[in-house]
């Protein structure tokens, strides 16, 4: 009696497992090229590539297998993307200028006291620039008591140190330089970025 009792046990543990083995086996379902759509538990290699949807036990979509994108697709795809971003962006920067400013003259305000910040920056680096071509021109007065700067036979090399200083000079003036060209297109970019500002606010005032 025990014998028989365990067998029956084995067998419909056997007979669950079969059935939940057949639960959890995924089902697959595509369309074919003459749009007839297919379910099965295996998809054939002509639809490897396609689109599939996989469905449970109960024939429920609880998923879905990309298919393989051909490159135009794919760009169109990151185009669709590019334009949805700028369209989010472009609403996220409407609210800020509403939530952020009251009039147009509040926007020009902001305006002036980073160009006046940038403004003094480059005036400084100005100066800066004028005093190294004075110390550049000292320092090429004294080049011309040296060869190769004086034709005299009897004229020395020029001091090692005064070269060096005159190379530290002119890299200097090059690094300001650079420094004042970047000032000036901060100055031109900010003026551009809020003239769009006050340009969009008065178009986002006029709206209903």
């Amino acid at each position: 009696m025990t014998r028989c009792l365990l067998s029956t046990c084995i067998a419909l543990t056997l007979v669950l497992l079969s059935a939940s083995a057949d639960a959890q086996k995924s089902v697959y379902k595509w369309t074919d090229a003459q749009g007839v759509t297919h379910y099965g538990d295996a998809v054939p290699p002509q639809y490897a590539d396609q689109e599939k949807t996989l469905l449970n036990a109960q024939g429920i979509a609880v998923g879905s297998i990309p298919g393989k994108r051909s490159a135009a697709e794919t760009e169109a795809d990151t185009a669709r993307h590019q334009k949805e971003e700028a369209a989010r962006l472009s609403r996220q920067h409407d609210q800020t200028l509403l939530a952020t400013y009251l009039s147009v003259t509040e926007i020009e305000a902001l305006r002036d006291r980073r160009a006046d910040i940038l403004e003094a920056q480059a005036r400084i680096t100005q100066q800066f620039i004028e005093q190294l071509r004075v110390r550049e021109r000292q320092l090429e007065q004294q080049l011309r008591g040296f060869r190769p700067y004086n034709a005299s036979a009897t004229a020395p090399q020029p001091p090692q140190a005064l070269l060096e200083t005159l190379t530290r000079t002119l890299d200097d003036m090059a690094s300001q330089q650079h420094a004042l060209d970047t000032k000036h297109a901060e100055l031109d970019t900010l003026r551009a970025q809020f003239a769009n500002d006050i340009a969009r606010f008065k178009e986002l005032k006029r709206q209903p």
